[in-house]
């Protein structure tokens, strides 16, 4: 008897939550998965929150009790997932935090603004970009051509490599170090993924979120241009 074949649950998923706010979820091949949520406005996705965990694929079942919430205050509420999925296709489910739950349902984004399954192209994203963090302050950002980066915000210097994922799919690894003081993380070091894609503007829309090693602590940004 031939042995039986988990699909996985990776791809992009992008819908509504039940409270209101809309999601943007990528699970990755090893069954990591991020999950940016906010507002979708004119075309652009407002990001103001992060979840970050890993979970298990088994059969258009996935589950997840190491989920991790950051809060655009600093806020870090720990939780579950659990989430039906066709591969590519749906990821619908809900998430239990501090004994609530919320709903979510997410289907694929349009093969025109973004495709998973081709090769991630650091030309695309090489450059400058006007970033905004979850606690809506300013970032300037800019990529070299050989993947290397700096950055600043209100006062903090940051540094850092994008990478084009082993995996082969359209998602960037990501590595970076911060300055000392005032950085909210001084001297300390992050690492995560980063996804650039076509906005409904028409814009090009890059997002950048990790973790630190003990995952006390969580950041992201995004911006368009």
């Amino acid at each position: 008897m031939l042995p039986t074949i988990t699909a996985t649950a990776q791809g992009v998923y992008e819908g509504t939550l039940s409270n209101g706010k809309n999601h943007q979820t990528i699970v990755l091949e090893n069954d990591q998965y991020y999950t940016m949520y906010g507002q979708s406005l004119g075309g652009t996705f407002y990001v103001s929150g992060m979840v970050q965990g890993t979970g298990k694929s088994n059969n258009g079942s996935f589950s997840s009790s190491d989920l991790r919430d950051y809060y655009a205050d600093g806020t870090v509420v720990a939780g579950t997932l659990s989430a039906s999925y066709s591969p590519g296709t749906s990821f619908n489910g809900s998430v239990n935090e501090a004994g609530q739950a919320i709903a979510f349902t997410g289907g694929p984004i349009s093969s025109g603004n973004y495709n998973y399954n081709a090769a991630a192209n650091l030309a695309n994203i090489a450059g400058s970009w006007s970033m905004t963090t979850l606690q809506g302050e300013a970032v300037a950002f800019s990529l070299q051509s050989n993947g290397a980066f700096s950055a600043t915000s209100s006062g903090c210097r940051f540094t850092g490599t994008i990478a084009p994922r082993a995996s082969g799919k359209n998602v960037f690894d990501v590595n970076l170090q911060f300055g000392a003081s005032p950085c909210a993380l001084p001297n300390q070091s992050a690492s995560g993924i980063a996804v650039e894609y076509v906005a409904n503007n028409g814009r090009r829309q890059l997002i950048i979120a990790g973790t630190n090693a003990s995952r006390a602590n969580g950041t992201a940004m995004f911006g368009l241009r």
